[in-house]
């Protein structure tokens, strides 16, 4: 991957590539039969809309009244009883007409529809013309007929907010914990969701699920201004939804109105700021063809620069090469975003097409590295690329199918800030003498400490090269049929993934024993984790076994089976569901059914890797295909009211998580370690997939006209999460005892809490609204590596000790405020369309381990002893506001509103994590310590090693985001007719 942005060639390469082309050709005869042989999935989420239309004065049944869906096709006519329903219909905000002879006509603007879930609007017709035929609908404060916890946010509250990025916006929901800063200044950030870890939240944009499936994380990035809806669940979430244990984030994306828009965004901080945000970003939407308003397109662009990707509230120290900075130097990033879509319906049929593709290019952030060395800070390339296509048609009034066509390609290459992608110079002492004036001793040799002895001296290169290529076809199948008060639901679907990886330390490639060897044998003997592209890197399709029979370690080409062929995982899904619909009660039934196929071999006998064959060495006798595995989830809902203003709501659901597949999946070189001996981590291929248990009841009521209250309990137990075990194996029965460690399914735990939200709407051009959340978050383990400390520390035992302790993400207060203050177009003459946006949120700390000292120059493996239980400190909360205002101009068909917004307004430095012999983010406390005055004493430079050592402490990363102001300026020309 290069930095340029060459999608039309990454595009054509991907789709018309040879492997590629047989994936496809596979995909479509498996999914054929499959679709004939069963109903398939579908995650896009449509809605329903239902009601009664009565006469406003006798308030009788209105029989055959027409209710139409204004610029689509969609209606229905009220039966005997005045009733009406309308299924399928994408979510966003629409425009509903009611009509009946001998009455006005009424038309019901803003009515919010919401993927799967029913939208209740009951109307009263009238004989009197004089009345306006045209009504603005409430928003209402919550989904009636919703069974578990779901949050709508909408383009327009999105446009208010002062949040960027999808995974901020959800941030704001009771349930969600998110770490000060995360992401950065517009990337990607990890949020935590009821108790569960950071790969626990499934992201789907129009339909599609993003998140990479071998580490799980999502990199999909909309631009705010192409969304149109982001619907986020917190459990208890419908069968039809799977591979997440905590949460669902569903984007839908624009299509076009019936008439033209053109939108257009400029903000900067370079008139406020050093950090260098720069964002630019437009739209265009509306008909393909001129006043047919069945064929509508929409485009959205965006490009991003920042001259510090991650800016933080307190900066370095000390001069970075030679030079003061209020920022942090060589941490630059930058985004392309682009969507599109099209949405075309003829008759019953509708069909949607749409393209989500997204590059970033940033820098990892190194702490050794930044007082001399920054510009070798690591360099991370992504293109994230989703394709879509989803036809629809509905059968009659009361049954449509949905098909589903995605197509997901991930590319990520990281490496060294300098070298990057040109591995024989990472270790090449002549470049990088010539490039950087630096001299190291010898080829294949890393430089080390500056004469302090703290920080890396200037020209030490990051040694880790990675690239990765993922890439996934899918298709779903949904029929869903309204038969009297069941909505019943059924479908599944097939995921076909090629996943390809290739990482290597190529600082050693230039090592003066491996001078004399041809290139290729040099990769071999660096050993790299590859599978999906040959020794040197390049893409391949074949099982190349070591073809040119070069010895490693003194061993024959038989001993050395190396497998390059790419990993193809396969996931299947189905689902049943019924909503139960009466006017007083909603009940959710379903069941989902998994199936999940690794297609790789793994050890038959982790313990005895070697004894089913040649002994000492792998033959295909020591290994065995693994299992597919094949799980039942079933969910269950309800709803009904208690009182005419109060709603009670209660779901059960059983949720099934496939294990990122960088637990599992093993290059044949990691393996090959065990021969050697020389294997301290090692993925045997041994975990399975993960669970959790949810229970959660609580009620809505509604407070008079403007108020609401939401009151939700919830309980999670979670079962098998992958964490890191100590095995023990031998070469031969009775022979020594070895180890290594290795993922496997240990972890459990229980997150129990009470989430509250609170909404206000809008009086006097005032909104307000409140989310907190009181939980606990106990378990064995925070993280698949959480457990390698203590399997280090008790390296020779049978078991590693399991303590039920707080996890890393614990936080047990954690809550928003948001105040939204608007004068709509028309009112309070030359204060009309100002907009100011507060955003508050506040935070308890989370949990570490107290140490009685905490040496930075040691690694963690060898701290100090601990002084209290795992997790049992907590470190400081975190306050922070957030302010947005605008002050937009009308004219005819425009709109243009200069704005300002600021983050953290107040500049708190909001700590994110602290040094556990303190408690403190700023000092460990050594250097205060009879160990730490004897050490300084010792050594050359005794005042400027600790001047060094308190930068070291003066980590930025501890912290959370300075005081950030920006100026932008948006232009909105609407409702264009050509």
């Amino acid at each position: 991957m290069t930095g340029s942005f060459q999608l039309e060639e990454n595009i054509i390469n991907k789709i018309i590539g040879g492997e590629e082309m047989k994936i496809f050709t596979n995909f479509l005869f498996a999914f054929t039969l499959f679709i004939f042989s069963a109903s398939i999935y579908s995650q896009t989420g449509v809605g329903k809309l239902s009601g009664k239309v009565v006469d406003a004065d006798t308030k009788e049944a209105l029989i055959g009244a027409n209710v139409v869906i204004l610029n689509t096709d969609w209606g229905a006519a009220t039966d005997v009883d005045g009733d009406y329903f309308i299924l399928n219909i994408p979510p966003g905000s629409y425009e509903v007409r009611f009509s009946f002879v001998g009455y006005a006509p009424k038309t019901v603007q803003e009515v919010r529809i919401v993927g799967g879930v029913t939208y209740e609007l009951n109307v009263e017709l009238s004989t009197d013309f004089t009345l306006p035929d045209i009504v603005v609908q409430d928003r209402k404060f919550f989904e009636e007929k919703s069974t578990n916890t779901k949050k709508v946010i909408d383009s327009e509250e999105i446009g208010r907010l002062p949040v960027r990025g999808v995974e901020k916006l959800a941030s704001l929901q009771a349930g969600v914990v998110i770490s000060e800063g995360s992401g950065g200044t517009d990337g990607n950030a990890t949020i935590n969701v009821r108790g569960g870890r950071g790969n626990e939240v499934l992201y789907i944009v129009d339909g599609i699920p993003q998140n990479d499936i071998y580490t799980g994380t999502n990199y999909s990035q909309v631009s705010n201004s192409a969304i149109e809806q982001i619907s986020f669940e917190i459990g208890g979430y419908e069968a039809k939804y799977g591979q997440a244990q905590s949460g669902i984030v569903n984007v839908t994306t624009k299509t076009g109105d019936p008439t033209y828009s053109i939108y257009a965004d400029v903000m900067s901080s370079s008139f406020t700021d050093n950090y260098g945000y720069n964002l630019y970003s437009a739209t265009l939407g509306g008909p393909i063809i001129p006043g047919i308003a069945n064929h509508t397109f929409f485009l959205s662009g965006e490009r991003g620069w920042f001259l510090d990707g991650d800016p933080r509230a307190i900066n370095l120290n000390f001069s970075s090469i030679n030079k003061f900075y209020d920022y942090i130097p060589n941490n630059e990033s930058g985004v392309y975003r682009f969507t599109g879509r099209t949405s075309h319906s003829i008759e019953s049929w509708t069909v949607r097409l749409g393209a989500n593709i997204n590059q970033q290019d940033t820098r990892g952030y190194t702490h050794l590295y930044s007082k001399n060395n920054s510009m070798h800070f690591q360099k991370i390339e992504r293109l994230n690329q989703s394709y879509s296509a989803r036809i629809s048609q509905n059968i009659s009034s009361n049954s449509f199918w949905n098909l589903n066509l995605g197509f997901k390609i991930f590319d990520e290459e990281t490496g060294d800030g300098v070298y990057f992608d040109n591995l024989p110079a990472y270790g090449d002492s002549l470049t990088i003498f010539n490039r950087e004036g630096v001299s190291v001793p010898a080829n294949g040799v890393r430089i080390a400490l500056d004469s302090i002895g703290i920080f890396n001296a200037r020209g030490r290169v990051f040694n880790g090269y990675t690239k990765t290529n993922n890439n996934t076809l899918s298709g779903d199948l949904d029929i869903t049929t309204q038969l009297e008060s069941h909505l019943l639901e059924i479908g599944g679907g097939i995921n076909y993934n090629v996943l390809r990886l290739y990482s290597i330390g190529p600082v050693g490639l230039a090592s003066s024993n491996l001078s004399s060897l041809d290139p290729q044998s040099k990769y071999y003997r660096m050993q790299p984790t590859v599978f999906g592209y040959n020794i040197t890197g390049t893409q391949t399709t074949n099982s190349d076994r070591n073809e040119n029979h070069v010895l490693i370690n003194g061993q024959s080409a038989q001993s050395i089976q190396v497998d390059f062929e790419p990993k193809k995982p396969f996931i299947a899904y189905a689902y049943l569901q019924d909503r139960f619909e009466l006017s007083d009660m909603v009940l959710n039934l379903g069941i989902r059914f998994d199936y999940f196929d690794t297609q790789t071999d793994i050890l038959r006998d982790p313990n005895f890797p070697f004894i089913f064959g040649n002994p000492g060495v792998f033959d295909p006798a020591d290994f065995v295909t693994k299992e597919p595995e094949f799980h039942i989830s079933p969910r269950i809902g309800i709803g009904f009211p208690v009182t005419e203003s109060t709603v009670f709501h209660a779901q059960y659901g059983k949720f099934i998580q496939e294990p990122s597949l960088n637990q599992l999946y093993a290059s044949q070189f990691d393996l090959n370690a065990i021969v050697r001996d020389d294997a301290l981590t090692l993925l045997n291929g041994q975990v399975e997939s993960e669970v959790t248990t949810q229970y959660e009841v609580g009620f809505r009521q509604v407070l008079g006209s403007v108020a609401a209250l939401n009151i939700t309990a919830f309980y999670k137990n979670t079962e098998g999460l992958v964490n890191t075990a100590l095995v023990f194996f031998q070469r031969s029965q009775g022979g020594e005892r070895l180890e290594y460690y290795t993922p496997t399914n240990t972890d459990f735990g229980t997150i129990k809490g009470l989430a509250i939200s609170a909404d206000v709407s809008r009086i006097s051009y005032f909104t307000m609204s409140l989310d907190y959340t009181y939980s606990i978050a106990e378990g064995t383990g925070s993280s698949t590596s959480s457990s390698f400390v203590a399997a280090f520390r008790n390296i020779g035992e049978e078991r590693i000790p399991k303590v039920i302790a707080p996890l890393d993400f614990d936080q047990r207060h954690t809550g928003t405020i948001n105040l939204d203050f608007f004068v709509p177009k028309g009112d309070l003459g030359v204060f009309e369309l100002i907009n100011a946006n507060v955003l508050i949120s506040f935070a308890s700390g989370r949990p570490y381990t107290p140490l009685h000292e905490q040496n930075l120059l040691e690694g963690s493996t060898n701290w100090g002893e601990t002084k209290g239980y795992v997790n049992s400190s907590y470190g400081p909360g975190n306050f922070r506001i957030d302010l947005k205002l605008e002050k937009g101009f009308a004219f005819s068909s425009a709109t243009i509103t200069p704005y300002l917004w600021i983050e953290n307004l107040l500049d708190a430095d909001n700590p994110v994590d602290v040094y556990r012999s303190t408690g403190s983010p700023y000092s460990t406390g050594w250097l205060a310590t009879e160990e730490g005055q004897t050490f300084t004493s010792g050594v050359s430079y005794p005042e400027a090693f600790r001047q060094d050592y308190e930068s070291l402490e003066r980590n930025p990363f501890n912290f959370g985001i300075p005081r950030l102001i920006r100026l932008g300026l948006k232009v909105n020309f609407s409702n264009i007719q050509l």
